[in-house]
């Protein structure tokens, strides 16, 4: 059997060799350039990490806390105070979505609990917003909805992807 061998010239071989000479000098050379960069980005940052954080852990103790948004706690135990959604005494609570009222005047609403041709108020439980419609009758509802509101009213207290919503009626 004859034996393969990789049969280079002169100049392949002298090709490689200059390849891997090259390879071995250049790549170190890169390596420590690469690192003395990183290492004076690292020490400009610390030297501005300690400027800005001058003061000793003691002093960092003796600090107040921040509170960002709302009003502060009375007693200074980590936590804050919590909205609750009003109650509303002569309303009841409804899940409210919108349809066109084949093309109906656009001051209508249906909610069977209410009396029919009465003005209702509707309010959104989800931001507070606030609609006068008139109760007016309607055969059916949506599946999982209580109430029905005409779009342009429903579209004034809320986006239409959000339905249905939670609403409080009252009149």
């Amino acid at each position: 059997m004859g034996e393969n061998k990789l049969l280079l010239s002169t100049f392949d071989r002298r090709r490689i060799l200059l390849i891997a000479l090259l390879t071995c000098v250049l790549l170190p050379t890169l390596w420590l350039i690469s690192r003395n960069t990183t290492e004076q980005t690292d020490s400009t940052s610390a030297v501005t990490v300690s400027t800005l954080n001058s003061g000793s852990a003691s002093d960092d103790e003796s600090l107040d806390p921040i509170i960002l948004g709302g009003p502060a706690p009375i007693i200074q135990d980590g936590s804050a105070q919590i909205a609750y959604p009003g109650t509303v005494e002569n309303g009841l609570q409804a899940i409210a979505t919108f349809s066109s009222f084949d093309n109906a005047p656009d001051v209508v609403c249906f909610f069977p609990q209410a009396p029919m041709g009465i003005s209702i108020i509707v309010t959104n439980i989800n931001n507070g917003r606030t609609v006068k419609c008139t109760n007016v009758f309607r055969t059916s509802l949506p599946s999982g909805a209580t109430g029905l509101l005409h779009t342009k009213i429903f579209e004034s207290i809320s986006n239409l992807v959000d339905a249905p919503i939670p609403v409080i009626i009252s009149w």
